[in-house]
């Protein structure tokens, strides 16, 4: 019997070290929450710029509960600077009392003139990092350095990275002239045939007075940030800015249309008539004839009727299909506009060189080194259905009645 316990006891004396603990345990009160991160480069010596959003958990509180006073920043930014991003962080430790904690975060942003000379380079960093997720939104700063969009302040979100995060995510659902990135994104975009696209964010008002708790105290406020335009990439450096249409273009034939609105002409009135998209699919397939690759885009759209500002009786069979007509032929014209933009810059930021690789691997090996030429010169063809479901509560507009 005292034979069994004893080996009992060594059995639980060996399993104790194998037992979760707590030995590597942080604090919250010895960790700097990271919410946004902004990512520079300092021309005269070349080294990195790293900017930290983090959150001051006591002002968020205080701010939102009513107490306390009212002029507390809810976030603080701290800058470091470094040969690499990684001594950047580190020594960024002179100035922030706490380790910074970037489990959290929410937003990389990168700076315009970092962005011209090119990423590829930044990003092994941070998918090294255990901490950082890849699913982290990825932009960049249009028109200006990083560190100004981390430094701005929001009145609807206490917390600015939420704020550009929550915009992101709602431009890019119901609007879609901008497209939602994450990092894990890029990285495959640079490691694959084609080029990552990243949305635009810039400051719009006065920067200087963006960062101050003032921005906060008004209904108009003097700075903000606004996602605008999309950066369109070429062996991983910033080429140029697609906006408007050529933007919405670029979504259709990536098939990360949502919705948006498309503004039709009606008789002598321009831009009379709304259509909501509410469903959208695109397939691209590409045929290598005579030696050159050949790309259909096939697009499959519906919509509702969301705005008319004619007389027009919606109740007609043929001003329904007339409409329908109208309607593919716009979509078609804006895809047109980002291929064209595409080709000038000869950057596939659609994948094309993947669907060449798809259909016909042996003529993909020849075709792969000279591809940036052979894409700016190959035939892309567009053929669209668009199909109008509903006409909202109305099926004649007020303005018939007048007539």
């Amino acid at each position: 019997m005292k034979t069994k316990w004893s080996i009992l006891f060594v059995l639980l004396l060996c399993i104790m070290p194998l037992l979760a603990g707590c030995w590597n345990r942080r604090e919250l009160k010895e960790l700097s929450i990271v919410a946004a991160m902004g990512v520079d480069k300092i021309p005269e010596t070349n080294k990195y710029k790293v900017s930290f959003q983090i959150i001051n958990p006591g002002n968020v509180a205080a701010v939102v509960a009513g107490g306390g006073p009212q002029n507390v920043t809810p976030v603080t930014v701290y800058t470091g600077t470094g040969d690499n991003l990684f001594g950047a962080i580190r020594k960024a430790s002179q100035k922030v009392p706490r380790q910074l904690f970037f489990a959290h975060l929410q937003l990389i942003v990168i700076g315009e003139p970092l962005a011209k000379q090119g990423v590829r380079d930044i990003f092994d960093f941070f998918e090294r990092s255990h901490e950082i997720r890849l699913t982290t939104m990825v932009l960049v700063a249009r028109g200006s350095e990083a560190d100004s969009i981390v430094k701005v302040l929001t009145p609807l979100e206490k917390i600015p990275a939420n704020n550009i995060a929550g915009q992101m995510k709602m431009t890019s659902k119901l609007w879609s002239e901008n497209i939602k990135v994450e990092m894990d994104q890029v990285i495959k975009a640079l490691q694959s045939e084609g080029t990552p696209i990243i949305s635009g964010v810039k400051i719009v008002g006065e920067p200087e007075v963006g960062n101050k708790s003032s921005n906060l105290r008004q209904t108009n406020v003097p700075a903000r940030a606004d996602i605008t335009g999309i950066a369109l990439f070429k062996n991983g450096k910033l080429k140029r800015w697609l906006n408007g249409d050529e933007g919405r273009g670029a979504l259709w034939i990536r098939n990360k249309m949502k919705s948006t609105v498309v503004d039709l002409d009606c008789k002598d009135k321009k831009d009379a008539i709304g259509i909501e998209v509410v469903r959208s699919q695109t397939k691209v397939n590409a045929k290598v004839q005579n030696r050159k690759p050949v790309f259909h885009i096939h697009i499959r759209e519906e919509g509702h009727v969301s705005e008319v500002r004619c007389p027009m009786d919606l109740s007609k069979v043929e001003e329904i299909t007339k409409l329908e007509k109208q309607w593919a032929l716009e979509t078609k014209k804006e895809v047109m506009k980002a291929v064209k933009a595409a080709q000038r810059e000869e950057s596939d930021i659609f994948g094309f060189g993947e669907a060449v690789n798809r259909a016909n691997p042996k003529a993909w090996k020849k075709m792969k080194k000279e591809w940036d030429k052979i894409f700016a010169e190959s035939k892309v063809d567009v053929k669209v259905d668009a199909f109008i479901r509903r006409s909202g509560m109305r099926i004649k507009p007020y303005l018939s009645e007048q007539q």
